[in-house]
């Protein structure tokens, strides 16, 4: 949601209500503060901010008028000073309360100035004055957006957007609103409609974390790269490309990307946070670990950074890090995940059960959740819920080559040697030569052999046997020569 802020700070300096109408609805002016103002509007259009400041603040010397604040306001606002915007704005409201455009320039500051309470008060006024104002319904949104009141700024946003159907921000915002509150379809409507009318960058990547939300990861990846060819500074479109090609299982793509992003000068804590986020779906924990360590170095209280520390931290078994978080942040997916490893780790295996499952619950597509589970239900004996645990999870990470591995160790352990053998022979596609894969792979056609004595399956199993030995450490050495003595004696007898 982050890419839209710019654009909205860049709306509220061209608001719709006129500046100029002031002096219809304002107390009567001295002749020499409209002069002032007329020459500080000049200066102000030309961007000359210090000669404008200069020139009202010596006005205020003359008289203290609500139309001298309002334009120092003004200036400040322009540059981004919010602190500074509000003070003057305030200033000004108290003189002229009944101005119809101080209560919603004073609003939009106060929000900008993380004053939310007090940004919604004075879009209230604001209402009062001027019900019918499409920039005072989206700021009244978006500060209760940022109260995290989902429903009622998508209602402000609406409003706003029945008023004047052309403030494709409001539709923006009311799309993302329904997002949050899980409404994909009125969102994608708006977002298709923006998409076609007045794409930009923002709306086009929101459309594809839409998409992204919704499993469309085709979609996805078009809309993002969409929003990258509009700007290349989107780093929240490199995001979902990143989150696209990690649950894709594309490794070299989602390097790719992530770099691509460094390239571009957009090194942040996010991003080294969302880089170390891909590399916990590839298992790769201390690549993920150095990301994270990296986003801590450049913002040590990023909580999100924190919190993936944590979990690989987890998996080596400190859980230091996760007995500071876990109280405050137990709904976080990484959390859930790190604790169940904590209950495993002190055989507390229904516990462990239930951390994982709430995890999944969470995050769907945190699959590793699933081998979590398999390994809880092992301990447990439970060979079924063991053996549904794996499927799922090498269902949903195919080019995994320790899930097969591990999946045929237990399968092994249970004595289905058949069933074992066909997860060895897709391990082996994965990596080839693999000595221990091999070996194993001996094993369970010798198992299979001495079941069923077949004279090409003890030959295959001796060819296994003799491609270990001449690149690796060959572990059944005596199996072997029982093999090869009984195809001896079948061949002899024939």
């Amino acid at each position: 949601m982050s890419g839209w802020i710019k654009n909205v700070v860049d709306k509220i300096k061209d608001l719709s209500v006129s500046v100029d109408s002031y002096k219809k609805d304002s107390i009567i002016q001295s002749l020499p503060v409209i002069a002032i103002v007329n020459k500080a509007k000049k200066l102000i259009d030309k961007k000359m901010y210090d000669e404008a400041e200069k020139f009202l603040k010596q006005g205020l010397d003359i008289a203290d008028d609500a139309l001298l604040y309002k334009y120092l306001g003004r200036i400040y606002e322009s540059q981004l000073k919010f602190r500074e915007a509000v003070e003057y704005y305030d200033c000004s409201a108290k003189i002229n309360p009944q101005d119809k455009e101080i209560w919603l320039r004073l609003g939009m500051s106060q929000l900008n100035n993380k004053m939310i309470e007090e940004a919604i008060i004075s879009f209230e006024k604001a209402n009062k004055i001027t019900p019918l104002n499409t920039d005072v319904q989206t700021g009244w949104g978006m500060a209760l957006m940022k109260q995290k009141k989902y429903a009622l700024a998508r209602d402000k946003f609406l409003n706003a957007t029945k008023i004047s159907k052309y403030n494709y921000t409001a539709i923006l915002l009311s799309a993302i609103m329904e997002i949050r509150l899980c409404d994909y379809e009125s969102a994608e409507m708006k977002l298709k409609f923006l998409a076609k009318v007045a794409p930009n960058e923002s709306s086009t990547y929101e459309y594809a974390n839409l998409k992204l939300l919704k499993s469309d990861y085709r979609a996805a990846e078009k809309y993002a790269k969409k929003s990258l060819e509009i700007n290349s500074q989107m780093l929240p479109s490199y995001f979902v490309l990143g989150e696209v090609y990690s649950i894709q299982k594309n490794l070299e793509m989602t390097e790719k990307i992530f770099s691509k992003a460094l390239e571009n000068d957009l090194d942040n804590e996010v991003l080294h946070f969302e880089w170390g986020k891909a590399y916990v779906r590839f298992f790769d924990y201390q690549k993920a670990k150095e990301h994270f360590l990296i986003s801590l170095e450049k913002c040590p209280e990023c909580l999100d950074a924190k919190i993936g520390l944590a979990l690989v931290n987890a998996y080596e078994r400190d859980f230091s890090l996760l007995a500071e978080l876990k109280e405050k942040n137990g709904e976080n997916v990484y959390i859930q995940e790190s604790i169940g490893l904590e209950r495993f780790a002190v055989d507390k295996f229904e516990d462990a059960v239930e951390s994982f499952k709430k995890a999944l619950r969470t995050d769907k597509k945190q699959t590793y959740n699933y081998l979590n589970l398999a390994r809880v239900y092992q301990k447990l004996e439970n060979k079924d819920k063991t053996r549904e645990y794996f499927e799922k999870f090498i269902r949903e990470n195919s080019e995994y080559f320790e899930g097969f591995l591990e999946y045929a160790k237990w399968l092994i352990e249970i004595d289905d040697i058949a069933d074992a053998q066909r997860k060895l022979r897709k391990a082996d596609k994965l990596i080839c030569n693999n000595v221990e894969v091999l070996n194993l792979l001996f094993y369970t056609s010798y198992r299979l052999v001495k079941d069923n004595i077949c004279e090409y399956n003890i030959k295959e199993a001796i060819l296994i046997a003799d491609k270990v030995k001449s690149f690796g450490d060959f572990e059944y050495e005596p199996q072997r020569t029982e093999l090869v003595s009984l195809l001896t004696d079948i061949q002899g007898r024939n």
